[in-house]
């Protein structure tokens, strides 16, 4: 079983004291690639430190709508930089998020718009973060699409007609551990969508962990567990999410394993 983890942050505090464990138990479960974003200017040296320490991760470099504030293009101007020192593998993690606060919402839309030309502009794909605004995102992704734009919404949690609205605009759903959770609605009708060329797998670590290791620290390794729990869902076997699901994520990142 090869998978990709398309989303996890695996830097910072909560990984300090067994990351060299925490990458061999992703790779024992069969885990060849990692991909992880940064959120913010501060997460960019943290994100370095972790790919030039692991080569089976890969960086994505973005702007996370909960970091956007005033300042919002002279940290762009920032990350802008390091995408050219640094080149990623896609642009992320980058969208609208209105849950927390809307203060800034003027702000979070021009720097997604920003964000989203560069990605446009340079040939990458973005993995884009929504909450309490997957409407609105999809408005403002649906031009760039037009464009030739590919990428993934990070963390799926909208309605069917949501996610058909994003797939046909040749955009990808990343399910991560809450596809674990009974309550999830994603579980009753997630088989009804056109599954073997529109999802790709993630952990989004160390938040979101998977049953059975729901409410601690989420890790790749557990990324099998939802494969098992997709596959559950879709009447086929973890294997074959597994192949479709990596296909799919080799089919948005070039190059990426």
């Amino acid at each position: 079983m090869v998978l990709i983890d398309t989303h996890t942050h695996i830097f910072g505090d909560q990984f300090e004291k067994d990351m060299d464990l925490m990458v061999e138990r992703a790779k024992k479960g069969g885990v060849k690639t990692m991909l992880i974003p940064n959120v913010d200017v501060a997460s960019i040296a943290e994100v370095l430190q972790t790919i030039n320490r692991f080569p089976e991760t890969k960086p994505m470099w973005g702007l996370h709508p909960c970091s956007v504030t005033e300042n919002w293009k002279s940290d762009l101007e920032k990350i802008a930089d390091c995408i050219i020192k640094y080149p990623p593998v896609g642009i992320g993690e980058i969208g609208l998020d209105f849950f927390w606060s809307k203060q800034f919402a003027s702000e979070q839309m021009e720097a997604l718009e920003f964000q989203l030309n560069l990605a446009l502009r340079l040939g990458l794909p973005v993995s884009l973060h929504t909450r309490e605004a997957t409407a609105e995102t999809i408005e403002r992704v649906r031009p760039f699409a037009e464009k030739g734009l590919k990428g993934i919404f990070h963390c799926f949690s909208g309605t069917i007609d949501q996610a058909n609205a994003i797939t046909n605009m040749g955009f990808m759903l990343g399910i991560g551990g809450t596809i674990t959770f009974k309550n999830n609605p994603l579980r009753n009708w997630i088989s009804h969508l056109d599954f073997a060329k529109t999802l790709v797998l993630e952990t989004d670590a160390p938040y979101l962990a998977p049953v059975p290791y729901r409410g601690k620290r989420n890790e790749p390794a557990y990324l099998k567990e939802i494969a098992a729990e997709l596959g559950f869902l879709l009447g086929c076997d973890p294997e074959v999410v597994a192949e479709f699901t990596t296909r799919n994520a080799q089919t948005i990142f070039k190059n990426i394993c």
